[in-house]
């Protein structure tokens, strides 16, 4: 496995056309930023483990040296194919708005003038969803969250909630869903039932959208905690451009020396126009998929080499990034494209 990761995952991973390199890109990604906090202590958060006085000793600095890789990797991942930044990305585990403000007022970030959308969720750990885009290339129209809690789910203890956004991207309207499910902890099987909820009320807020629109697009992205192959992702009946990366044993996280896909981003399944010649013309419909990663990214050493570096091992300072690569899809733009 550590040959493998060593090799490969440092590339990019493709599973639709190249672009031309004289085409601008447009870019939607994910990154589950691992446990991005603040110092402070925050009033009905479990924080305690990011605070300069706790066993990690998380100070100011090393939330300027997180902040700073955040950062680097996002402008990266604009830079792909002559891309004007990251035009939309998912992001997961992030505390609140202070730490979007820190990260998109980071210096090499700040030029591209990236907002945000986040809402306070009642995860215990405060560890929530966001989207950050960058207004010359998406305008949000309409946003608002989901709860997985009802009365016979999630009672004893709350989790993520699904950030929905409606906007139109470069022009074209398009419905965006942000997910962190519920993890695997207690085992895959043992927990398996609280990702099919979950993925049961993301298909419910899409269901409901397409009785007023049938030719609604959607992207929903995350880290489902899941595979492409897993029943919770196939419930959703949409279009995975990550499926054969996984089939191919490549993944986004790495836990007892296998790899798992848990980061991925769906299309509905009319986001191609070919077999709906009755839906409007579109021009976002030529993609490739990919997880990013560079060395700076990856566990040079010891146990964990091949890995990405986490921030810490443990209470061990890493200065790393996440325990996750990020996933983008990278379209090229079609002339043509839908206004309505």
């Amino acid at each position: 496995m550590k040959y493998y990761t060593s090799c490969f995952l440092s590339l990019f991973f493709l599973t639709a056309p190249v672009l031309q390199s004289n085409a601008q890109a447009t870019i939607i990604a994910f990154y589950n930023c691992e446990n991005y906090y603040d110092t402070i202590n925050q009033v009905n958060v479990v924080d305690e483990d990011f605070l300069p006085n706790s066993d990690k000793k998380y100070n100011q600095s090393v939330f300027d040296i997180k902040s700073q890789h955040l950062s680097k990797v996002i402008y990266k991942l604009g830079k792909i194919d002559n891309a004007d930044g990251v035009s939309l990305i998912g992001l997961a585990e992030i505390e609140n708005k202070l730490v979007l403000n820190k990260l998109v007022n980071e210096p090499l970030l700040k030029k591209y003038h990236y907002k945000f959308i986040h809402f306070d969720s009642k995860d215990p750990r405060g560890v929530d969803v966001a989207l950050v885009y960058n207004s010359a290339h998406f305008i949000p129209y309409q946003y608002r969250t989901y709860t997985l809690t009802d009365a016979t789910h999630f009672n004893n203890y709350a989790t993520r909630d699904i950030l929905f956004v409606k906007g139109k991207l470069e022009n074209e309207w398009v419905h965006v869903l942000v997910n962190h499910w519920p993890s695997r902890r207690g085992g895959e099987s043992a927990s398996a039932a609280k990702r099919i909820w979950a993925s049961t009320i993301c298909k419910k807020i899409m269901d409901s959208i397409k009785l007023e629109n049938s030719n609604a697009r959607f992207i929903v992205m995350g880290d489902f905690n899941d595979n492409p192959v897993n029943k919770s992702i196939k419930m959703l009946k949409m279009t995975n451009p990550f499926t054969q990366m996984f089939k191919n044993g490549i993944g986004s996280i790495a836990y007892n020396d296998s790899w798992n896909l848990f980061d991925q981003i769906l299309l509905s399944s009319n986001w191609e126009n070919a077999p709906y010649l009755e839906a409007p013309k579109f021009n976002l419909n030529n993609y490739k998929s990919i997880i990013y990663s560079n060395n700076e990214m990856i566990e040079p050493n010891g146990r964990y080499r091949g890995y990405p570096k986490r921030t810490f091992n443990g209470n061990v300072f890493r200065s790393g990034y996440s325990d996750h690569f990020p996933v983008a899809l990278i379209f090229t733009l079609k002339t043509g494209g839908n206004t309505q």
